[in-house]
């Protein structure tokens, strides 16, 4: 298949930049105590270059199910995946949990609030969505 066929492939400074993402979130999950054990898994699954980062990630051993994950311009946030079918539905899912995370902080969320609406707004956009970024 053609680069015309699958699109263009990220340049090497994106490549770099979700190189260092997702080292660094993995290890940031590891030094959380949310990874446990070797990571079998990491991968990305949609960006926004040098904005954000949404990927999954399978703890060594663990045969079904992963984690997404999201990180960048946002707190490193992860669920089950459970919540989401695909990385759109992930991003909606912290754009809530960011949202009720600044409601709970009151004055001190006034920040995270303003990043969940920035990010739902990505979700609401259907031109960011109709073909994974990360294919």
């Amino acid at each position: 298949m053609s680069e015309s066929e699958t699109g263009p492939q990220p340049d090497e400074a994106v490549k770099a930049w979700i190189k260092k993402s997702m080292d660094d979130v993995v290890q940031e999950l590891m030094d959380r105590g949310v990874l446990d054990s070797i990571v079998a898994e990491a991968r990305p699954t949609w960006m926004l270059p040098f904005t954000l980062l949404i990927g999954q990630v399978r703890e060594h051993g663990k045969t079904e199910g992963f984690d997404w994950f999201i990180c960048g311009d946002g707190p490193t946030t992860v669920a089950n995946s459970r919540v989401a079918a695909s990385p759109r539905e992930a991003a909606r899912h912290f754009a809530l949990q960011w949202q009720l995370e600044s409601v709970r902080k009151g004055d001190e969320g006034a920040e995270l609030s303003h990043k969940a609406g920035a990010l739902y707004e990505l979700v609401e956009d259907p031109n960011l969505w109709e073909s994974s970024l990360m294919s």
